[in-house]
């Protein structure tokens, strides 16, 4: 599942690129942390550099197509928008930067049930946003490892959340 969970993340900046796969246990059901997850607004209050969230387009089910982010970087505020996609039925959700952005933003996250009560968190993600002097996240963990911060950041908010 890892190879075909990077490989869906896609972009159209570089296909080939295929971020770095983790997983979580979550003591919660994998439903509703799927749901949670795809609650694209309240990113900022689980994502230490995410600012604000504000969905641009909705899909013809409602959920938020394409976002425009404000992320806090090191004495700067930068902004990117995202496009995500889902497959509901698999608990996936896939997020990129479109084609045209100087910066490269992609992953995807899969909740699969591992009882009643329980999941496993699938996470991948990858970061580049590109050579042009732009300065490093405002949060040294996510400047180390930006997929491993993001993923245990969900993880304390749902713990905290469901």
């Amino acid at each position: 599942m890892q190879n075909t969970l990077a490989a869906n993340a896609g972009s159209a900046h570089s296909p080939d690129v295929v971020p770095e796969v983790l997983t979580v246990a979550l003591p919660r059901q994998a439903g509703a942390c799927y749901d949670l997850f795809c609650d694209i607004e309240r990113v900022p209050e689980w994502m230490s550099i995410v600012r604000s969230a504000a969905v641009t387009t909705r899909d013809r089910h409602g959920r938020p197509r394409d976002v425009a982010f404000l992320a806090r970087l090191r004495g700067a505020t930068i902004g990117y928008s995202l496009s995500y996609r889902y497959r509901s039925m698999d608990r996936w959700l896939g997020w990129s930067t479109p084609g045209t952005s100087s910066m490269t933003i992609l992953g995807c996250a899969q909740f699969t049930p591992l009882g009643e009560k329980s999941c496993l968190m699938t996470y991948s993600l990858f970061l580049d946003l590109a050579s042009g002097g732009v300065p490093s996240w405002g949060d040294p963990q996510f400047d180390n490892h930006a997929a491993s911060t993001a993923m245990i950041d969900y993880r304390d908010f749902v713990m905290r959340t469901l």
